[in-house]
């Protein structure tokens, strides 16, 4: 029971405003149970607790993770909020990206920010399971927003991209990350060399230009295809696959891996087996989930069967302890990725990450986390 109604009135009456979800009022257990499960985390979760208390830290930490495909708010105990309407509606809107501004200025924001460096790049390493060997990074982008004299706000991919696909600029998104990504590889030659892969929307995937456009970055920055694959988002439903299916062999035929990003419980993908990829991505909400549900064990086990039957192979992301990458193991997963494995790291920080991997035995600790 929430010890403070008014609380839970001004958070609900402020979300409103800025036309965010309504909170739902769960306790900590609760509340990372549905963050770390199979599926989307819900927009809004009010956890009126204190600090010190069990489990706190690590609920913040997976709630505020910016890579998270679905942002999520979570506020803390009275003593910690503004309780001025106006300075909470202010806290909120930092908490959860949302700005007095319409989309479409939104959208002009993002254009202005590609056009001016606001986008970076983190990589996120992926190993092979069966030695702990780096295969491959995967590239994920951010846009640092600037937010007037107080700094700059850094999102997350879900905080923007769909905005930017539905405001027309999904493609010059593509082109920036992928030159982003190509260009801080090859300067990471010869202190490492992994292939990367970038997030592509279906509608970017489709086009005629993309592979043509790939070709010509590839050779400015003397990287070969193979060294640049393409991970297929599922922002968008697949309504035409004998469409999809030709341009993922444009991109197969053009040297680039090319893989289907974040396969869960909730959506049926399995359509998608039929087609060329080079392998699947197990969404890290249901690798999370395999510890206490048996339906995400029996569902991991499930696509890894229908990806080594049709030669491709699996990583499973959200791989974030030892126990986890055991089941993994067991189940017959080819690649881990996850914060037991390394945190999104700028390109820069990425030979010294390789370093200490390998001097940790290229396997996490019981204890990692």
């Amino acid at each position: 029971m929430l010890r403070s109604p008014h609380l839970l009135n001004l958070v609900q009456d402020s979300l409103r405003h800025i036309g965010a979800a309504p909170a739902r009022v769960v306790a900590i257990p609760e509340a990372m149970a549905l963050l770390v499960g199979p599926g989307r985390p819900p927009l809004g979760l009010l956890c009126e607790a204190q600090p010190e208390e069990d489990g706190w830290r690590a609920l913040q930490d997976a709630a505020r993770d910016p890579f998270s495909p679905t942002r999520t708010l979570i506020l803390g105990a009275p003593q910690g909020m503004p309780e001025d309407p106006a300075a909470l509606v202010g806290a909120l809107r930092a908490l959860t990206g949302r700005q007095d501004r319409s989309e479409a200025a939104e959208v002009d924001a993002l254009r202005r920010g590609l056009a001016e460096g606001e986008v970076a790049m983190r990589y996120q390493p992926i190993v092979r399971m069966s030695d702990g060997a780096p295969v491959a990074l995967e590239g994920l982008v951010r846009w640092l927003r600037p937010d007037g004299p107080q700094g700059a706000t850094a999102l997350g991919p879900d905080a923007f991209v769909p905005m930017a696909e539905r405001g027309g600029l999904a493609n010059p998104l593509a082109r920036a990350v992928a030159h982003m990504a190509a260009a801080e590889m090859r300067a990471l030659h010869p202190h490492l060399v992994l292939p990367v892969t970038i997030n592509l929307p279906l509608e970017v995937v489709l086009r005629h230009d993309t592979a043509p456009w790939l070709e010509r970055l590839c050779h400015e920055e003397r990287l070969r295809p193979r060294g640049l694959g393409i991970e297929l988002t599922e922002t968008s439903p697949v309504r035409d696959a004998i469409a999809l299916r030709r341009a993922v062999l444009r991109l197969r035929q053009a040297g680039h891996p090319v893989w289907v990003d974040d396969m869960s419980l909730e959506e049926n993908r399995d359509l998608l087996f039929d087609l060329p990829f080079t392998g699947i991505k197990l969404d890290r909400f249901l690798v999370g989930a395999i510890p206490h549900s048996h339906r995400a064990r029996a569902e991991v086990r499930r696509l890894i069967g229908l990806a080594h039957e049709r030669g491709m192979i699996v990583t499973a992301e959200g791989v974030t302890s030892a126990p986890l990458w055991r089941a993994l193991a067991l189940a017959g997963a080819d690649n881990a990725q996850g914060y037991a494995v390394g945190r999104p790291l700028p390109a820069s920080a990425l030979p010294a990450w390789n370093a200490a991997w390998r001097r940790s035995g290229r396997m996490p600790a019981p204890g990692a986390e």
